[in-house]
């Protein structure tokens, strides 16, 4: 563990690492992308749910939305 804590510092100083070349690269970008399209799956889904809600609270049918292909004449 000793050894461990002499090394960090040495590979640091050895890296001549300049801060404006290093970017997030590749692996940031997947990362952001993931985020964004879950946020917005979870939106969508959150906008189907609080239709529902509203349609109960005042007892009228849902508003249509997107991802409703079905028709309701049953």
């Amino acid at each position: 563990m000793i050894g461990m804590q002499t090394q960090a510092p040495q590979l640091a100083q050895s890296a001549n690492i300049v801060a404006s070349t290093v970017t997030p690269g590749v692996l940031g970008f997947i990362v952001i992308a993931l985020i964004g399209g879950a946020l917005y799956f979870l939106m969508r889904n959150m906008n189907k749910h609080l239709a529902v809600m509203r349609a109960s609270d005042f007892g009228a049918e849902p508003a249509p939305t997107a991802g409703d292909d079905k028709d309701k004449t049953e």
